[in-house]
């Protein structure tokens, strides 16, 4: 996924960017080998043995690294998040994200429509979604996306500055 790039100075970083790589590589087989458990309710990641510990190592490697701004790596880690734990709305949202900030706007909106299905109140995703939705030239639905995320900003204080955000985009589109 990122071979074209130097290794990173961080050993930590650099083997849980490879750890990450290595588990996507390896997702559809595990996924055949366990359809029975996945069905069940148990996620990839319980049937590899991690836990939240595991999922926290990794988000933090993950944020850590798009924080600098290298979303290249730290999109495999957020995508091996989502993968082994698809049940948490920062792991989908860090995975949309980074897909946005390499201009991947489809990959980056269904992230959001994950991370919305786990928490519909999740404003942030849902300016996100806009964004990708105004990036694709799909006007109707990045205004739909904008005026949920002004919704859901009324009802909640942290998303107040998003919902005056998405109001001024929502008229600029109009």
């Amino acid at each position: 996924m990122i071979d074209s790039l130097p290794v990173h100075p961080d050993p930590v970083i650099e083997g849980a960017i490879a750890a990450s790589c290595q588990s996507l590589a390896g997702m559809g087989t595990l996924l055949e080998q366990c359809a029975d458990a996945l069905r069940s309710g148990r996620s990839p990641g319980d049937l590899r043995g991690m836990n939240h510990e595991d999922y926290e190592a990794l988000y933090a490697v993950a944020m850590q690294l798009y924080e600098a701004g290298d979303h290249e790596r730290a999109l495999p880690v957020s995508l091996a998040l989502v993968a082994h734990e698809a049940r948490s709305v920062k792991y989908s949202y860090l995975a949309g994200l980074c897909l946005q900030k390499r201009q991947r706007y489809r990959e980056a909106a269904v992230m959001y429509l994950l991370a919305l299905g786990q928490d519909a109140t999740h404003a942030p995703s849902a300016f996100r979604m806009g964004e990708c939705c105004a990036a694709l030239g799909e006007t109707e639905e990045a205004q739909q996306a904008y005026e949920h995320a002004v919704a859901l900003g009324r009802g909640d204080e942290r998303y107040h500055h998003l919902q005056t955000e998405a109001m001024a985009r929502v008229v600029r589109l109009s």
